[in-house]
């Protein structure tokens, strides 16, 4: 088996960068809830507010709504 080796990845993100990742796409960091990148997709769990910008009850916890934005 050939010796395999990752590319160079970062140990963490700080919370800084990850609001910065969240303004760059457009987002509003507090109403992010997950991100996932894909090579043709990022796909944002988002938390649904009302017209006043408080977060939405459903059952136990928030409501919330994916979006998928297609990268091209």
């Amino acid at each position: 088996m050939p010796n395999v080796q990752l590319p160079p990845i970062p140990e963490r993100i700080t919370r800084d960068t990850l609001r910065d990742i969240c303004r760059l796409l457009g987002l509003d960091p507090s109403s992010v809830r997950e991100l996932k990148l894909g090579v043709n997709e990022l796909t944002a769990t988002l938390y649904l507010c009302d017209r006043d910008g408080y977060k939405i009850r459903y059952g136990e916890g928030p409501a919330t709504t994916v979006v998928t934005i297609p990268i091209n």
